[in-house]
Order: C-alpha cells, then sequence, then structure tokens
C-alpha cells in the first residue's frame, strides 16, 4: 500500500496549495502528533485548512479538527510566529519531498520548511536562513540540523527527470548489475512506483535485469519515460484513489492520474488531488469537534452505500467478465490453426528486430491484400504485449508471449478467477451490510453522548511494523506483508543482526536487531516462536512448527542467473540453522508508560519479563472483533484502578494490529477452550 507521497506528487499538487495559500494570511497553527494544519484565510476567498504531515503528506484538507486545550510548545512558538502573517509564496525545493511556506512581507519574512522525506521534520528558519526551531533536532553526515545554524538543503538524490534529454536513458542504464525498476530508482530522482509505471508504459518486465535487455526494450523503455514524463508536464488528471480488487473498502494507493500499473482495479475518482489524498488518510474521531463526529458518520454512511453500490456493481461486472472469457477461450478454439499463426507472425517479427510500428505498417498493409490473419486483428497495445482480434464477432485479448492453447487456457482460468471472486464480493457485501447497521448504532450512541478524546500518542518507528522486546531487551521486528518484508530487509537489516524465518508459507521476515553481543538461545527461540505464529501456522490452527535462523549476509534479493525472482521474495545462501517445533502461542498485553498505554504482543517468556499486564491467546475459530472485547475485558482486570481508563481509550483497531490474520481463543488459568 502507498503510504506517503512521492516528489512527483508533491510537485502536482503545488498548484492546489498555492491557489489556496499564497496571499492567505495564517490565522491559526494546530499540531495534533505529526500532523500540523494551517488555518487559512483569503480577503476574496474564505477560509482553507492546509495539511502537512511530516515524512508523509501535505495537501488541503476538508476535515475540522477539535484544537487541543493545551498546544504542544512547538507548536506554539509556530503560532508566534505565524499567526496573523501573510504566506508570500509556497513551493518545492528542486524535485525533493521538501515544501517551502515563506510568510511574512516584502520587508522581512520566515521560511517555514516541511521535510517530507524520512521520518520528516519541520522548521521554522529566521530572515537570513537560520534555524530559529525545529520539531526535531539532529546531526547528519551531510548536514546539521541545530539551533541557530545555517539552514541546508539535503543533497540532491538522482537526475532530474524534467530536464532529461532525449537520449538520456542510454547513460541512466550504463553498468547497472540489478534490475530495471531498481535502477531507475536508484539512478532517476523517482519513487518505486513511478519507475514501475515508466516500465508498464514502455512494456518492459520491472525486474528485468538491465544487462539483459536487447536494443528494442532499451527503445521501448525510453518511449515509456518520455511518456510518463510528458503525463508529468500535463499535471494532475482524473486524480483517484485505487481499490482493493477484492475487498473495494481497503484502499491501495493515490495517484494524480491513470496509472498503467493499477489497469483493472477499481478507483474513485475526486475532483482534487488533495480531495483523493485527503480521502485516503482519512481522520480519527478523536481529532473531530463533537459536532463533526455525527457529520463525519453521516460521511461514512455515505461512502458506505456506495461501496455497496459499487461491490454490486462488481459482481455484475465479474459475472459478465466470467462470460466473455469463457467465449473467448472458445474462439480460441474455434480459430486455432489461425490464432497460432498470428502469433507466430507477431513473435517472427519481434524476434527480427522490427520495431511495433513497422509491424502496425505490414498489418495494415495485410489487410488490403485480404490476408485472413491480418483481418482479424483488430489493434495491438505494445506496453502490455497484447493484440486484440475479432474472432466468431467476439472481441478477443491475445498475450503474443503466449501460444494459442495458453491463451485459450488463460481465457478458461481467468474466467474460474472471476467467478470465484464474486462469491467473495457477495461475502464483502455482508460484511458492509454488517458496518453499515454498527455505524447507524454508533450514530445513535454518539447523539446521546459526550465524546471524551482520546490524546494522541507518538509511536516509534518500529510500530509500524510487528514487534516486540525479547527476554534479554533486544529489539525483534517483523515484517506484516511483502511490501514490508522486503523493506524490513533492505532498509533495517544491518549486519550483526539475525535474520528469521518460519518454515511455512505465508510467514514474515524477523529481524533480531543487535547493538553488541550475539543473541542467546532464548531470544532466538523467541523470535523462531514470533515468526512462526504470525505465518500460515496460525490460520491453519497448528500447535507447533519449524523455523531457521541466518546472517545477514546469507540473505540476497538478486536471484540467480536466468531465474525469477518475486518482489519481496529473497534467496538463502548456506547453511540454515534450524529451531523446532516452537509451540504457536502469542501473549498479548499493554506497556504503560506515563500516561501511554502500547498495546504489543509476542512470545509468553518475552511480555512477562517486560509487563505485568499480559493475557495468552491460541488459535480457534472465534472472530477477531470478540476476541479483542475478550482481551481488553481480561487486560482492564489486570491494572491498577487509576489506569484503567487508559485501557478504555485505546481503539480496537490499535488492538488488531498486533494479532494475527486468523480467529484465537482468549487462554487462562481455568479457562481453555476445545479447539
Amino acid at each position: 500500500m502507498k503510504e506517503t507521497m512521492s516528489n512527483i506528487d508533491i510537485r502536482l499538487i503545488l498548484p492546489e496549495l498555492k491557489e489556496s495559500a499564497e496571499g492567505a494570511f495564517i490565522k491559526n497553527v494546530y499540531q495534533y502528533g505529526d500532523v500540523f494544519v494551517l488555518k487559512l484565510y483569503q480577503p476574496a476567498g474564505g477560509t482553507s485548512h492546509l495539511l502537512f504531515e511530516v515524512g508523509r503528506r501535505i495537501h488541503l484538507t476538508e476535515y475540522r479538527r477539535v484544537a487541543p486545550k493545551v498546544p504542544p510548545k512547538f507548536c506554539t512558538a509556530l503560532r508566534k510566529y505565524l499567526r496573523d502573517r501573510r504566506v508570500l509564496t509556497v513551493y518545492q525545493h528542486d524535485l525533493d519531498r521538501i515544501v517551502v511556506i515563506e510568510v511574512g512581507d516584502e520587508t522581512s519574512s520566515h521560511k517555514l520548511v516541511v521535510e517530507l522525506f524520512g521520518s520528516g521534520n519541520v522548521l521554522l528558519l529566521d530572515p537570513d536562513d537560520t534555524i530559529f526551531v525545529a520539531m526535531r533536532y539532529r546531526r547528519m553526515k551531510d548536514r546539521d540540523v541545530i539551533p541557530k545554524a545555517k539552514y541546508e538543503f539535503p543533497p540532491p538524490r538522482g537526475m532530474d527527470v524534467m530536464n532529461l534529454e532525449v537520449d538520456a536513458l542510454e547513460g541512466v542504464l550504463s553498468e547497472s548489475k540489478t534490475s530495471v525498476v531498481r535502477t531507475l530508482a536508484s539512478r532517476l530522482n523517482l519513487d518505486s512506483l513511478s519507475c514501475e509505471e515508466i516500465c508498464a508504459l514502455g512494456g518492459v518486465n520491472p525486474q528485468a535485469e538491465v544487462s539483459n535487455l536487447d536494443e528494442q526494450a532499451v527503445k521501448d523503455l525510453s518511449g515509456g519515460l518520455f511518456r510518463f514524463i510528458e503525463k508529468l508536464k500535463n499535471g494532475i488528471s482524473e486524480p483517484q484513489v485505487i481499490l482493493d480488487d477484492e475487498d473495494v473498502e481497503e484502499q491501495v494507493a493515490f495517484v494524480p492520474f491513470v496509472f498503467e500499473v493499477y489497469n483493472g482495479l477499481p478507483t474513485t475518482t475526486f475532483s482534487t488531488f488533495s480531495q483523493a489524498i485527503d480521502n485516503f488518510f482519512g481522520v480519527s474521531d478523536m481529532e473531530l469537534e463533537d459536532e463533526e463526529v455525527l457529520e463525519a458518520h453521516v460521511k461514512e454512511r455515505k461512502r458506505l452505500e456506495k461501496i455497496i453500490e459499487k461491490q454490486r456493481e462488481g459482481i455484475t461486472r465479474l459475472e459478465a467478465q466470467a462470460a466473455n472469457l469463457r467465449l473467448a477461450g472458445e474462439a480460441i478454439y474455434n480459430s486455432f490453426q489461425m490464432v497460432q499463426e498470428v502469433l507466430d507472425t507477431i513473435s517472427s517479427a519481434r524476434s527480427g528486430a522490427l520495431s511495433w510500428a513497422e509491424i502496425i505498417t505490414r498489418i495494415d498493409e495485410g489487410k488490403k491484400k485480404g490476408i485472413a490473419s491480418a483481418i482479424i486483428i483488430e489493434r495491438i497495445i505494445p506496453a502490455q504485449g497484447k493484440i486484440m482480434v475479432k474472432l466468431d464477432d467476439i472481441d478477443v485479448s491475445l498475450d503474443i508471449r503466449k501460444s494459442a492453447q495458453d491463451n485459450a487456457s488463460l481465457a478458461y482460468e481467468q474466467a474460474k478467477k472471476s467467478e470465484a471472486k464474486t462469491k467473495g464480493a457477495h461475502k464483502q457485501i455482508e460484511k458492509t451490510l454488517t458496518k453499515l447497521k454498527e455505524l447507524e448504532a454508533k450514530t445513535i450512541k454518539a447523539e446521546t453522548e459526550v465524546k471524551v478524546p482520546v490524546r494522541i500518542r507518538k509511536k516509534r518507528w518500529y510500530e509500524k511494523f510487528r514487534w516486540f522486546l525479547s527476554s534479554e531487551g533486544l529489539l525483534v521486528i517483523g515484517g506484516r506483508d511483502a511490501k514490508s518484508n522486503e523493506r524490513l530487509a533492505k532498509r533495517q537489516m544491518e549486519a550483526g543482526d539475525v535474520f528469521i524465518h518460519a518454515a511455512l508459507h505465508g510467514a514474515p521476515y524477523i529481524v533480531v536487531k543487535v547493538s553488541g553481543e550475539p543473541p542467546r538461545e532464548q531470544t532466538l527461540t523467541e523470535a523462531a516462536q514470533f515468526a512462526v505464529t504470525f505465518s500460515r501456522a496460525w490460520q491453519d490452527g497448528l500447535s507447533s512448527g519449524d523455523a531457521y535462523w541466518v546472517n545477514p549476509e546469507q540473505v540476497s534479493f538478486t536471484p540467480p542467473s536466468g531465474e525469477y525472482l518475486p518482489s519481496g521474495a529473497v534467496m538463502i545462501y548456506g547453511s540454515k540453522n534450524y529451531i523446532r517445533r516452537v509451540p504457536v502461542e502469542l501473549a498479548v498485553g499493554v506497556m504503560i508508560e506515563d500516561e501511554d498505554v502500547i498495546p504489543v504482543s509476542g512470545p509468553p517468556s518475552a511480555l512477562s519479563a517486560h509487563t505485568d499486564y499480559v493475557v495468552r491467546i491460541i488459535p480457534s475459530k472465534e472472530k477477531k472483533g470478540q476476541l479483542v472485547k475478550e482481551i481488553l475485558h481480561e487486560l482492564k482486570k489486570l491494572v491498577p484502578e487509576d489506569k484503567k481508563h487508559l485501557i478504555e481509550q485505546i481503539p480496537q483497531e490499535d488492538m488488531m494490529r498486533v494479532l494475527p490474520a486468523g480467529g484465537g481463543d482468549l487462554v487462562s488459568d481455568n479457562k481453555r477452550r476445545q479447539l
């Protein structure tokens, strides 16, 4: 899932920000953890709200949030120097993820610098660009962010795609020993999603090794690159939120224009890019004013109703898709020899280094001559490697890399998948209807109760992953999905750490962070249990499983020559150190720090070493929602009387995040249900 705005997103959203901010007065500044909101007033245009979240996003927001009774000190400092002053200009530094908001007048001005890369930062510079105050201070190898120091922008990263020459790609790819997408991401100032889109536009496999590209593939990739640059220069068009194919409640990404990589996925289109991003991230009830909660419920009801409508449309679409695919498969068999002739002809032309333009020209000539195999070709889609043909008055899509037999089999296989998705869609409608009923109940409750705001806790960097502290105090972190697995292994694993994986399908990558002596056997066993517990073993109801550990240098993202490695997958070289038959069991608890309560899960021996507020769970078919209620109920009994209110304030979704996929059952000394 896309989690942050890219530098390209920032460049494209700037016109929206400039229109609302430049010339406006800052009437107030609000801070909610890492989220800041500037209340802006345009004398001729009314009020708007500019939101930025350090290290993540910047856009206009339509949500109104409750003003904290006591603003943080940093927010107070910003108010002192920004309130009632005019915004002179808003601009992006080079093509970096840095936005500068200059505030003041012609004689004197301050700069508010919003850093959206890494963990992010917000800085206020005086008229001489000296750091007056910053949200975070730190010393780095290329610059220092400390009080009274001259602010320096980070060094430039990669080439500016907006100023590339037509023949620049050859230099970008030169001497690369890795995949196309990784080469583009490291040498161009672009995010990985943009690089994947370039590959899709050029019809090139993003995971292909650069050294294996032939001349035509390089030419196709260059075409994709400049098609992408052209889209950037044209600006925002049909900003969208991309939804999951099987569950339209799950948002995958936000994009400023149509992305080829998401072709076929359901989408929601918005009038502005800010609206798309604002909808994607949303806002929690605790940030809303009390009277806004009911309005938010109304919006949520409309959203759920729209989801149900889309889900029903999706069922109709899937049913029609399945029927059409079966007809396509039959049509291929009915014209088998002609289809194979078309595929062989196109494949031969590509092998002979003919460009797509030359191939299309030859097909047009064949149609004029009355050649049957040319007449059936409707169009060619080079970016997708597909040919659209007309067979028995049916539009049929053919993959040029497959035979006629394989294309027919693929059509039948896709028809079966569409039929299977139809069943899943019916289940999703039932879930959405249940949520709608629950929302209506919440709305009635909200009308009669006063909402108590919950203080926002600033989360630590590793809480985006699964995590726990071992018995000996070492941090153990694990991935949540394929993308976070890859991020964990590539960005967080260092020399001296330990990599652990369960010998089961669907297991997360686990990394033991080691700062000194190697971890003892107890930590390795706990990490192995963590890996097994969060694998398919939990959903399958297994009582135990095996895991192994290796050193970081044994883990590679590069497949053997001639082989393909899926995104997020790794190769393990050398011997593995197995830990056998670790139990599938999880402890769930809370760590209380002052007025902060942190939900956490892990092996029972590890959690018991760091908190007394722990319960144990085992795999079961009981629904996760009911399990969370039982866990919170038991934890409330364990904590001191003056801390019980903290347990009540834990959002159920926060507790769900520390549980494995699938159901579970609470275990106590006098209770253990039969599975």
